[in-house]
Order: structure tokens, then C-alpha cells, then sequence
């Protein structure tokens, strides 16, 4: 499928998801980014933050949503930051909370393979969270791009969902049986894209009829391999048995499988 295709569709479907997130967070989001201390980054985050040293860091936030990560980043000390992101309706609440949190950030709307070469060669961090990879068929293309937007020595940040979860079934899949929750469902090796209509209300855990979201499992071979050949060298990387998603919160309880994971990487002096 060619990248134009899913990714307009998948705009479609973040258009849609913008209103319903804003309902079920009504004027609180609002409110809370206007206190210097606002922070919606959990310990992980903010631990895992602190061995890069983010003061004064000229950030980028790949699919930055609305902006609440990146506004947080600007409040524990990064200098300045872009966000960059596909959907139209997010961007603009971005740039909203932005202006009422009084931080040194600008949101620019784009499919994040076409980011300008404007931006290239200028961030000391790229920020990315829960939920991203999986948007790009294409991780070398994703990750190429990450290297272009940073300086050299600059550093990559990743707090994603485990691989191992695609092999799950979530509670609302045909294959979810309840009475065994950890039973694989799925193929870790599957190249298959996963196709919803049920939309991405991750805030209230609602389902609507929505446009289709189109988005691709990935394993860990894949994602190692497309971070060292676009010149990072990795520094950390954890495995955590709890979610950082709504999806399986559920599987928290059984303390037995990954669930998530932190990487950091730095990209190498001599890359141009």
C-alpha cells in the first residue's frame, strides 16, 4: 500500500478522534498546562529523560498528538520545540494548549515522512511515544527521518508498546478469549496491517463508526536493525512489564510478559 494512501486515511481517522478526546477531557487539559509544573510524562519518561539531560535541548516530537508530551518536555527545561503531526484538528488544540501553557513550541501539520528540509540538522532530541512506530509500513524511511532532524551527537528517545503485545488479542477482537488472556492470538512474524473502523478513542476507551486506521506490526529485528542503519548507536534500552496504552491495561495484573520499552540512541558525529 503505497504511504500517501494509508497515511490520508489515517489522517481522516485522528481528524475524527480529536473531538471525542476534547469531550472526554472537557476544559481540564485546559486548566492543567497553564501550572509550571505541568508534566503528563510518568517516572519512566522522565527518568529515562533525565540520563539524555534535556535542559536547554531543542526538541522535536514525532505524531505529537496535541501537543500535551512536547508542552511537558518544554516545562521540565528543553528550550524549544516542533511538533509535528498528520492530523489537522490535533494540531490546532496543539497550538491552543501551547499558547495558554506560555512555553516556546511551534506544531506544524505534515505527514512526518514529508517533514520540510527546513527542519533538518536543527534538534538535539527527538521525542518519540506510545503508539508511533506503528503508524509507518516503512520503519527505515521513519527512522531516516529522525536522523535528518537531528544535529550530530543529538539524541533519539523511545517509549513504545512491546512488540510481543501484537501477538494479543485486545478485548474487543473476535480472538480475545477471556478465559485465557495471554493466549497468543496473533503471528509475531506477521507483516499484515491492522484495519479498524472502531475508532481510536484511547482517552475514554469509547468506540464509534470512524474512517479506516490503517497500522502495522513490527518486531524487534526490525526495529534494531532500521535505528543502527540510519547511524545511531544505542545507549539504553529497558523492557517493562506494565502498559503505557489503554489497549492492555487489562494484562497488568499477570506481572509476566513485556509490555513496554525505553530506548535511547544517539546519532554518530561523523553522520551528514
Amino acid at each position: 500500500m503505497p504511504d500517501d494512501d494509508y497515511a490520508e486515511k489515517n489522517r481522516a481517522a485522528w481528524n475524527q478522534a480529536a473531538p471525542v478526546h476534547r469531550a472526554h477531557r472537557k476544559d481540564a487539559l485546559l486548566q492543567a498546562v497553564k501550572s509550571p509544573s505541568f508534566n503528563v510524562l510518568d517516572q519512566t519518561a522522565q527518568r529515562t529523560l533525565s540520563t539524555i539531560g534535556i535542559e536547554g535541548c531543542k526538541v522535536a516530537q514525532l505524531c505529537c498528538n496535541n501537543g500535551r508530551e512536547l508542552i511537558s518536555l518544554l516545562k521540565m527545561g528543553a528550550s524549544s520545540g516542533v511538533g509535528f503531526d498528520i492530523s489537522d484538528a490535533f494540531i490546532a488544540e496543539a497550538r491552543q494548549l501551547a499558547a495558554l501553557a506560555e512555553v516556546n513550541c511551534k506544531f506544524v501539520r505534515t505527514n512526518v515522512l514529508d517533514i520540510r528540509e527546513a527542519h533538518h540538522r536543527r534538534y538535539d532530541l527527538v521525542f518519540i511515544s506510545v503508539g508511533v512506530l506503528s503508524w509507518f509500513a516503512d520503519l527505515d524511511r521513519f527512522f531516516a527521518v529522525c536522523q535528518r532532524l537531528l544535529l550530530p551527537g543529538g539524541s533519539l528517545f523511545i517509549y513504545e508498546m512491546h512488540p510481543f503485545l501484537d501477538m494479543l488479542a485486545a478485548p474487543d477482537d473476535p480472538e480475545y478469549d477471556i478465559e485465557d488472556e495471554l493466549k497468543i492470538a496473533f503471528p509475531y512474524f506477521s507483516t499484515k496491517p491492522w484495519v479498524s473502523v472502531n475508532g481510536l478513542d484511547y482517552v475514554g476507551g469509547t468506540t464509534y463508526e470512524s474512517s479506516e486506521a490503517i497500522s502495522f506490526p513490527h518486531t524487534f529485528s526490525e526495529i534494531f536493525t532500521t535505528i543502527l542503519s540510519n547511524g545511531f548507536r544505542i545507549t539504553s534500552f529497558e523492557e517493562h512489564p506494565y502498559g503505557v496504552s489503554g489497549a492492555f491495561k487489562h494484562l497488568e495484573k499477570h506481572q509476566k510478559i513485556p509490555m513496554c520499552y525505553t530506548l535511547t540512541a544517539r546519532k554518530k558525529r561523523n553522520e551528514d
